[in-house]
């Protein structure tokens, strides 16, 4: 019994990160974008770092979420 529960709290787990996941890919890291491509006074150096971390954002994420759905599609 104990098993069954735990599988069940783990698919909620997953489900609920996954959509953590599409948010991040969706919003968070188009929406560093547009703020380097509108923001006044930012040094090069500091575009970089905030373009950097989008990227990052969204290749991590977009990687994740790609890998747990084949995952789960699989068991």
């Amino acid at each position: 019994m104990k098993i069954t529960e735990q599988s069940t709290s783990l698919c909620g787990e997953v489900s609920k990160s996954q959509g953590v996941r599409l948010l991040d890919v969706f919003f968070i890291a188009p929406f560093l974008v547009f703020i380097g491509l509108k923001a006044k006074g930012l040094s090069k150096s500091e575009l970089l770092v905030l373009y950097a971390i989008a990227g990052g954002t969204l290749f991590y994420n977009a990687k994740n979420y790609l890998e747990t759905k084949k995952l789960s599609e699989n068991k």
